[in-house]
């Protein structure tokens, strides 16, 4: 499968999700505890994939600096995967933990449809550049990694949320 086949996959269960989403009152989406709120997780969702999409545009910008990926990120992206199917959770960075006082679900489809966009770009953009297969990406877990990982991360880390989003919810959205 293609790196643009992938970020597709990832499209149709975002904006999938998101049209489900649309379903509920807002209030339900916007409840927050002591965890945050679907709202809330989505927007991190959002926020870790442009906050990744900037750091990958930033290193290309010095490719010699740009080494090959390790195989131990790929044996570290599977450990990920399992680590986050049995439950465990892990601190997200500052970064995407920091939210607006109102999200907008709305508003943050349309900004999710142009980040996706633009990393559709990226995509082409590292291809024409060779540096696919580069570990352009450094992931808190995974380590440093290639395109092809760091959508295997953005699936995963959805599907992650969607098991807190169904149970904030309590329904099957996916």
């Amino acid at each position: 499968m293609t790196n643009q086949e992938k970020l597709k996959n990832l499209d149709n269960v975002t904006f999938k999700l998101l049209d489900k989403l649309e379903e509920f009152p807002k209030d339900k989406l916007s409840f927050c505890d002591e965890k945050w709120s679907v709202l809330q997780i989505m927007y991190h969702i959002w926020l870790a994939e442009i906050s990744s999409e900037k750091y990958i545009r930033t290193k290309i910008q010095y490719p010699e600096t740009i080494i090959k990926t390790p195989v131990s990120s790929y044996i570290k992206a599977f450990l990920t995967k399992y680590f986050l199917l049995l439950g465990y959770s892990i601190n997200a960075p500052k970064v995407t933990a920091e939210f607006p006082k109102e999200i907008i679900l709305k508003e943050l489809k349309k900004n999710w449809i142009n980040s996706r966009s633009s990393f559709s770009k990226l995509i082409v953009e590292l291809d024409q550049k060779n540096l696919s297969e580069k570990a352009i990406f450094r992931h808190p877990l995974m380590g440093r990694i290639n395109l092809s990982l760091t959508l295997y991360f953005f699936e995963i880390h959805i599907n992650h949320h969607l098991k807190q989003i169904n149970k904030r919810l309590s329904a099957n959205l996916i």
